[in-house]
């Protein structure tokens, strides 16, 4: 028989009832939440991105600052070392002053002979990047080609450019071609295998889509495949950049013909024993090639500062 006494009523009053199931998921629900709150209040890594002007122009400012310091600390324990007669090799900041950069007639033949050397990187650039960019579209359009020509870019590379200058002179002579193809030579690796790589990163899906819709390959490559690819192509330019300074004083070294730029400068000084000239050329020739590889680096972020992370946006 059913117990159906008061007693038993209140007794099956006293037993607590189970456990909502809102109740139990609470618990779960507030384990999900709380690692998308850090994930939101967690800030890049490793420093945050300074908020004020004047924190940015700092982060901009003291880390090349305090690396030229520690150059300058540098070259003067180098110098010390040297025995007396032998620091002229090594001239002191006030020598090289006195002796080249305060002197009207130093600072009007640097201007003239940077813009000389400006001219060849420049003119070298002109022919690398064309080339490298059909080299890339070639090897992505055809495995087969890409087997065909890429060990050729890496031999070209690697061979050394004092081994090919008898060949470019006695082809070409010596005068400002052989300069310019020295330059290309130099500046090309980059562009094609950084451009390949990014077109070969294109998102699978959108060239899908793309072929869904009956696209032509040529539609393909420029509307879907070069935008991902830009910031990639633009890595390749500023590597190149940076290379087109240093290959046009190379060139010079070894075709002296006619008014050279800055490496013939350098060559001349050296053997009039003018180093403080020599040294201001040096100086001239480093800060046209930071120069040149900042207006690349400039103009990547104004290009992909809107939509792609190497544009270094600040978020």
């Amino acid at each position: 028989m059913t117990d159906t006494t008061p007693h038993s009523a209140t007794r099956a009053a006293a037993i607590p009832a189970p456990q909502t199931a809102p109740d139990a998921a609470a618990p779960q629900s507030a384990a999900q939440t709380a690692p998308q709150t850090a994930l939101s209040t967690h800030g890049p890594v490793p420093f945050a991105p300074p908020q004020s002007w004047r924190a940015r122009l700092a982060m901009l400012v003291i880390p090349p600052v305090v690396v030229f310091i520690l150059l300058l600390v540098a070259y003067a324990m180098v110098r010390a070392q040297l025995e007396p007669h032998r620091q002229f090799l090594m001239p002191s900041g006030q020598a090289l002053w006195e002796n080249a950069l305060s002197r009207p007639e130093v600072l009007r033949d640097l201007f003239d002979r940077a813009l000389i050397t400006l001219g060849l990187a420049m003119a070298g650039l002109a022919v690398s990047i064309p080339v490298g960019i059909l080299l890339a579209v070639v090897m992505f359009r055809a495995v087969i080609l890409e087997r065909a020509l890429f060990p050729n870019i890496v031999a070209l590379q690697s061979i050394p450019t004092l081994a090919i200058i008898p060949l470019i002179q006695t082809a070409l002579g010596f005068g400002t071609l052989p300069k310019i193809l020295i330059v290309a030579k130099f500046t090309l690796f980059a562009i094609p295998i950084t451009l390949l790589l990014g077109l070969r990163s294109t998102d699978r899906d959108t060239i899908n889509l793309f072929k869904l819709q009956g696209a032509p390959w040529r539609t393909i490559l420029i509307k879907a495949c070069f935008p991902s690819a830009a910031p990639a192509l633009f890595a390749g330019l500023r590597i190149a950049a940076s290379l087109a300074v240093l290959s046009a004083i190379v060139s010079e070294l070894f075709f002296l013909a006619g008014r050279g730029g800055l490496g013939q400068m350098i060559i001349n000084s050296k053997i009039d024993f003018k180093y403080e000239e020599m040294y201001a050329a040096l100086i001239v020739a480093t800060l046209m090639s930071v120069s040149v590889y900042v207006a690349f680096t400039w103009l990547g972020h104004r290009l992909f500062s809107e939509w792609h992370e190497s544009g270094g946006k600040e978020t």
